[in-house]
């Protein structure tokens, strides 16, 4: 398709990061590629497909024509992606993710015409391939936070939406009232370690997730980068008890 990448279902050298962190994450994630999804089941007791179904059945902004265009970015093992081709069939969808080996294993669950409307490619968020404007829309779950520079991130995601298109951003943020930063502390220092490492047999990466959430912005500060990056935050969902929430925001129909 004219504007991007050809499709490749793996690249042979580590895409490109930004920085050594970007190194790090990308390393860690391509070690747990193998039990990603097991991981993600036994730790939020499969609540997170109800997530993922929530925030992309809102994912298309209104007055999209019938065959819309949509980046799943840090798409990891492609959950995300399918719900959206099931979600939106009409739906042309590029799947990105800077962890080629976790593109491998979602495309395992891929049928043949899957394969059709969905494309995965290698790419680092911080410098997306496709050409300015080429989408109606932009989902990405869990994965901000592990973003080096998201305001920059937050740039490439507003230059490649279409005026009128919209971003939406499924996260764990920092939690914000005291009950909820008790359950999730005792839970995220105790059981996800150890839930992790059942699933995949390495520790590190789940002593790591905790440690993100808690250093990230909390719903409030992320709405302050989009508006910061000329995005208009159009919803604040919180999910389970602020375990999760769904943000939304559009790229202005005019520029400033």
């Amino acid at each position: 398709m004219n504007g991007r990448t050809s499709p490749r279902p793996a690249a042979a050298e580590p895409v490109p990061t930004v920085d050594e962190h970007g190194a790090r994450v990308q390393r860690m994630f391509s070690s747990i590629a193998h039990g990603y999804d097991r991981a993600n089941r036994w730790m939020s007791l499969g609540t997170d497909r109800a997530w993922r179904r929530r925030a992309v059945a809102g994912l298309l902004p209104p007055g999209t024509g019938p065959a819309p265009k949509v980046l799943d970015l840090c798409a990891g093992t492609l959950d995300s992606t399918l719900e959206i081709a099931r979600s939106h069939p009409q739906a042309t969808v590029v799947a990105g993710d800077f962890s080629a080996r976790m593109l491998d294993e979602g495309r395992k669950k891929l049928s043949p015409d899957d394969l059709r409307r969905i494309e995965t490619v290698p790419m680092d968020a911080h410098a997306i391939p496709l050409d300015d404007g080429w989408a109606d829309a932009v989902f990405c779950a869990f994965g901000v936070r592990n973003l080096s520079d998201l305001p920059r991130a937050l740039s490439e995601i507003r230059r490649v939406l279409r005026p009128g298109g919209m971003l939406t951003i499924l996260e764990f943020f920092r939690p914000e009232s005291w009950i909820s930063r008790t359950v999730h502390g005792l839970y995220n220092r105790t059981i996800l370690p150890l839930l992790g490492w059942a699933a995949t047999g390495k520790l590190d990466p789940y002593l790591y997730l905790p440690r993100s959430i808690g250093a990230f912005s909390r719903v409030d500060e992320m709405l302050d980068l989009l508006r910061a990056a000329d995005l208009e935050p159009a919803e604040r969902t919180p999910l389970s008890l602020e375990v999760a929430w769904i943000v939304r925001a559009r790229r202005p129909e005019v520029d400033a």
